[in-house]
This record gives structure tokens, C-alpha cells and sequence, in this order.
């Protein structure tokens, strides 16, 4: 069984959108598919299957995919900043015509190097499907083209909504993933989303194709050989990971342990807040000077691969977890939004078996996983139950300790995989 895999986003560490793909294809060989790759250079290439990368020819897209190129070969250095700069610098007035004629996403040209590779590789592998698993549209506007080119079956899993029904109108990037949209549901064999409510707003927005619709968590499996335990320490550690921007900030986390420490004083050497992977968005960092936290509020910053100990940063970043009293997870401010999508972090949280917050809407799905899982969900709207949520979880804490969940995950890798095998199973004996 060999699988055309189309990922923009590959063998990057820490990233999502590669995370989803790459942790599959352990699962995915096991159960007898030999991958073959199309993806941009900004990951590592594999050498255990066949793996292409392919650069975007927009001036967008290469400015973009060099920076991370240089950035991995060069590990941040001196001459390695220089010749990003430099490089920077002779694509700028390219980049800037592009931006003056096409508003889209920096990758949107990867479909016209993917596509054209694609039609090479594929008679030399010959795959039985398409798979195209990406946030990046062009991803699948590569897919809607070589399953048409070769009459292969197509199946698109979109991380993220290609539109919203209360988006604001975008001359080109909106209309360009509106008539995708409608591409990706006529032509696709199967579509994929991550959540129950995307997938049903967007098949009222393209009504007709119930059967193509087919919801797959992610989910999360552990690094290979990973086995950190927890352990209680001096001071309760309240843990953040991932990005941090305008409409997903820590205001309110900040203002709810304001109160508390306002009415708690002593619990100021007992807190501490642990931020990693992103620097402080400026709401969170204005939030921080408000409300006087600076000094419970560590910023780690972003884990990369550690040559010293061989780990890599999403190793680190799941041994840092492990370390948690609480994990803290934000699920944003724009309610029509956070209505279709699940934070990514929260599979990786479920994972090592520590509390979790979620900063949640009332009736979300969010909110629903979290309390079946036994975990915290607190309204994000309502200042007052984050704080008495916190209160209660210290509390706890210093009465007998926030010990692992005993149960594991019910989310993991191997069961996604296994619901992606059986749609692939059954769009093969449809088409013979």
C-alpha cells in the first residue's frame, strides 16, 4: 500500500500541523503503508521513505521557507543571521510586488511546485490515494489537482476551517478558500476534520455530501522511550504551552491571580506561572505589568532540539508537562471560532496525565472532552470562577497534592490511525 502523503508542514518540531502527519507514520507503516512525501524544505527530510521538498516559487513563499531553512542549518549564528538578512533582502521587492497584487497566505504557490512534482513522482510510485493533511489550503489545492490529473482517490483532512461563517470578507485570501471549500467537497473522496461542529457548519455551507464527512481527533502518542514521572515541589506550578496572540491571551488567567494573591498575600512564594513556547502577545505582557506578576511568571520560551542530550524540543516540552501542577489551556475569545476548533496542546495535556484548566465557552466541545475526562473547565467570560477555580486547585495542592490522572488518554495516535485505515478500506472496495 503506498499513500501520496501532501503535507506543507513536515518533520518540523514543535509545529501542529506537522505533528498531526509525522506521528502518524509510525502507525501508518505498521499497518503496511509505505508513505511517500510531498512537503516543503522547512522540516527534516526522512531518509526511511521516499521524501521530496519542495520550495514554493512566490516570492512569499520562499522569503518564508528559507528564513526556516537557514534557521535549522545554521542553528541562529552570526554568519547564519547575515546571509538570512541578505537573502531577506533580495527577495524584498519581489515580495513586496507580490503583496501589492495577491493578498494570500505566504505558502499559497506551493500547489504549483508540489502539483508539478507530484505529476513526476506519481507514475514512478504509483499510490493507491491522496492524502493531504494540512492547516495550509495549498496542501489541498495540490491534492484537488493530481487526484484529478490521475483519477486517484482523494482524501483531505483540514486541520483548521478553510472559512468561517462570520469571517470578514477578504477580497482574495477569503474567496480563495470559499471556492476551495466547495472544490475540496465536490472532488474528495473523504474529508476530515478535527471536530464535530466544523465539520457540520461546513457541510451546511456545501449541503449534499454527508457521506464524504468523517471526524478524527487527533490525539497524541508519547516520544519513543519516554518515561517522566511527577513529583510535588516547593511551589505550585501553573503551566502554559504554546502560542499566545490578541484573541488567545493570559489577561484574564493574570487578573484572576491578581485577586487571589490580593486576598491571599502569602501565596505570592508559593505560585509560580511557567510560560513555554512563545514569547508574552502584547495583551498578556501588559496584563503581566498590571496586575504585578512578574515576579511568579517565568518565560521559557520555545524548546528546541538540544544536542547535549540528543532530546528533541517536543521531548522536552512533554517532560516540562510532566513537571506541571496544572496545565493551563486558553481556548481564545472569539466564540464563533473557538466553536470549531480544539487547541492542539490539549492531546499532549491528556498525554501525561496531569490537571488541566481549560479557559473555555459554556457548551463547547472543549468544554464537553474536558469534563469527561475528569478535568477543570472554567467560563473564560467569567472572572470570577477562573479565580475560584484556581483557589480550589491550590487548595487541593497543599492538602494532599494533584497527583496523575490514573486513567491514560483516550486519544491517542494508534486509534486515529486505525479510523484512518478503515476510511481508507472503504473508499478502496467502493472503487472496485
Amino acid at each position: 500500500m503506498t499513500w501520496l502523503i501532501l503535507a506543507h508542514c513536515y518533520n518540523m518540531d514543535g509545529r501542529a500541523a506537522s505533528q498531526t502527519i509525522t506521528d502518524r507514520i509510525p502507525f501508518l507503516r505498521k499497518k503496511g503503508v509505505t508513505p511517500v512525501v510531498i512537503s516543503a524544505p522547512t522540516g527534516r527530510k526522512d531518509v526511511d521513505y521516499p521524501h521530496y521538498q519542495v520550495f514554493s516559487p512566490a516570492p512569499s513563499g520562499l522569503k518564508f521557507e528559507l528564513r526556516h531553512v537557514m534557521k535549522s542549518r545554521t542553528q541562529d549564528t552570526l554568519p547564519g543571521r547575515i546571509i538570512n538578512l541578505l537573502l531577506t533582502m533580495i527577495i524584498l521587492p519581489f515580495f513586496l510586488m507580490e503583496k501589492t497584487i495577491i493578498h494570500l497566505d505566504s505558502h499559497w504557490s506551493w500547489l504549483l511546485s508540489a502539483s508539478l512534482y507530484g505529476i513526476f513522482i506519481i507514475p514512478k510510485h504509483r499510490p493507491e490515494l491522496i492524502y493531504s493533511t494540512a492547516g495550509p489550503s495549498s496542501t489541498h489545492y495540490t491534492g484537488l489537482i493530481l487526484s484529478r490529473l490521475f483519477k486517484l482517490p482523494w482524501v483531505a483532512e483540514l486541520h483548521d476551517p478553510l472559512i468561517y461563517d462570520n469571517q470578514t470578507t477578504k477580497w482574495h485570501k477569503y474567496f480563495f478558500h470559499k471556492y476551495l471549500e466547495k472544490l475540496v467537497f465536490r472532488y474528495a473522496d473523504k474529508i476530515v476534520y478535527f471536530t464535530d461542529q466544523a465539520s457540520a457548519k461546513a457541510l451546511k455551507r456545501n449541503p449534499g455530501f454527508p457521506d464524504k464527512l468523517i471526524v478524527i481527533r487527533p490525539g497524541a502518542s508519547p516520544a519513543e522511550n519516554w518515561a517522566q514521572t511527577y513529583q510535588k515541589q516547593e511551589k505550585i506550578h501553573f503551566g502554559y504551552f504554546g502560542s499566545l496572540a490578541s484573541r488567545r491571551n493570559l489577561k484574564k488567567v493574570f487578573k484572576a491571580f491578581h485577586d487571589l494573591l490580593q486576598e491571599e498575600p502569602d501565596l505570592s512564594r508559593q505560585v509560580a506561572i511557567d510560560i513555554y513556547g512563545t514569547t508574552l502577545d502584547p495583551v498578556t505582557s501588559q496584563a503581566m505589568e498590571v496586575y504585578h506578576l512578574k515576579d511568579i511568571v517565568t518565560v521559557h520560551g520555545r524548546l528546541e532540539y538540544d544536542p547535549t542530550t540528543g532530546k528533541t524540543g517536543r521531548e522536552q516540552v512533554l517532560e516540562a508537562m510532566k513537571r506541571m501542577d496544572v496545565l493551563i489551556l486558553v481556548h481564545g475569545d472569539d466564540i464563533f471560532r473557538c466553536d470549531e476548533y480544539i487547541p492542539s496542546k490539549l492531546y499532549d495535556y491528556m498525554l501525561v496525565q496531569r490537571p488541566i484548566l481549560g479557559l473555555t465557552h459554556p457548551g463547547s466541545e472543549l468544554q464537553t472532552m474536558l469534563e469527561e475526562n475528569s478535568f477543570f473547565a472554567a467560563d473564560s467570560q467569567k472572572e470570577g470562577e477562573i479565580k475560584s477555580t484556581l483557589q480550589n486547585l491550590i487548595s487541593q495542592w497543599k492538602d494532599s497534592g494533584l497527583p496523575d490522572f490514573e486513567h491514560a488518554s483516550p486519544l491517542t495516535v494508534k486509534g486515529a490511525v486505525t479510523k484512518l485505515m478503515s476510511t481508507r478500506d472503504d473508499l478502496l472496495k467502493k472503487a472496485t
